[in-house]
C-alpha cells in the first residue's frame, strides 16, 4: 500500500490487497480521496498542530476509510464519515503520545501560506497572526478545538457536528458555545482585544 505525503500534500496509489477488498470500487474511492483528503488534512492539522503528523494522520484515515468502505450505507453519510475515522485517528494519536501541552516553540507553522495582499509587510502580519491564532486554537480542550473547527473551518451544521462527534444536537451547541468562549479567553491571552 503506498500513501505519500509530499510537503502537506498527500496522494494515493491503490493497495494491493485481498480479493475481497479489490471488490471496492476503486473509481469511488479515487473520488472520494481527491475530494476529502485536503480538508481532512487540514483538519487534522488543526488539530494537532504539525504537518508530518497531520499527513500521517490522514494516511491512516483513508486506509481505515478503504478497509471499510463497503459499510458506507448513503452517499450522503460520506463526509461525517471520514470525518469520525479522522477525529478518532487523530484522538488517538494524541493519546499515544500524550500530548498535554499541544505547541512548546515559537516557529510558525502556516507562515507559508499564500496571501492575496501586496508587499511583505502584508505577509509578515499575516504570518504572525496565524500563528497567534494557531497558538490559542492548541491551547483549547481537544473536544472544543473539534466542535470549533468543524463549525468554523469545515462549516458544518450542528446536527453534522453530532455525528462526527456523536453528540445530540443540544450538546453540540452547548459545546460551540463554550469553545468560542474559550477561544475569546485564548486568543486574549494572545494580544487580541475586541
Amino acid at each position: 500500500m503506498q500513501s505519500v505525503a509530499v510537503r502537506g500534500r498527500i496522494t494515493w496509489d491503490a493497495p494491493t490487497v485481498s480479493p475481497r477488498a479489490e471488490s471496492h470500487d476503486h473509481a469511488e474511492f479515487d473520488r472520494l480521496f481527491e475530494e476529502y483528503s485536503s480538508p481532512i488534512f487540514n483538519y487534522v492539522l488543526r488539530m494537532v498542530g504539525d504537518a508530518d503528523r497531520a499527513a500521517d494522520i490522514t494516511q491512516d484515515t483513508f486506509i481505515k476509510a478503504y478497509r471499510k468502505l463497503d459499510t458506507i450505507t448513503e452517499a450522503a453519510s460520506t463526509r461525517s464519515w471520514l470525518y469520525r475515522i479522522a477525529t478518532n485517528t487523530a484522538i488517538d494519536d494524541m493519546r499515544r503520545r500524550k500530548m498535554v501541552t499541544p505547541m512548546g516553540d515559537d516557529s510558525p507553522i502556516y507562515a507559508n501560506r499564500p496571501d492575496q495582499r501586496p508587499g511583505p509587510e502584508a505577509q509578515v502580519m499575516a504570518a504572525t497572526l496565524d500563528e497567534r491564532v494557531q497558538r490559542a486554537l492548541l491551547t483549547l480542550r481537544p473536544n472544543h478545538r473539534q466542535c470549533l473547527l468543524l463549525s468554523d473551518l469545515d462549516d458544518m451544521s450542528a446536527h453534522q457536528i453530532g455525528d462526527v462527534m456523536g453528540l445530540s444536537y443540544a450538546a453540540v451547541r452547548t459545546l460551540l458555545c463554550r469553545a468560542r468562549g474559550e477561544m475569546r479567553r485564548a486568543l486574549a491571552a494572545e494580544g487580541f482585544v475586541r
